[in-house]
């Protein structure tokens, strides 16, 4: 199996909707323990061009949300995103 399944959330730190973020990867992070799970600064000097806003998921390199996402939604996402890096 080549790498992991992959969350990288873009946040900043004067963000207030960040800290929903937060507490959305606190919450989801332990029920997908084979998902690895990143909360990423958005200030990095080596930030993608196409993170333009937070917070910004992206699942294996793909953008699934700009601004959080419903629980549910995130949970369907992820769970699609594992079962096919298992085939």
């Amino acid at each position: 199996m080549p790498g992991m399944v992959k969350l990288l959330v873009y946040i900043r730190e004067d963000c207030w909707s960040c800290a929903e973020s937060h507490r959305i990867v606190a919450e989801i992070a332990p029920e997908f323990p084979q998902l690895a799970v990143e909360l990423v600064d958005f200030d990095v000097p080596d930030r993608p061009q196409n993170i333009f806003a937070v917070p910004t998921y992206v699942l294996n390199g793909r953008i699934i949300s700009l601004g959080n996402p419903y629980r549910d939604e995130l949970r369907k996402e992820i769970a699609t995103a594992l079962e096919n890096h298992q085939m």
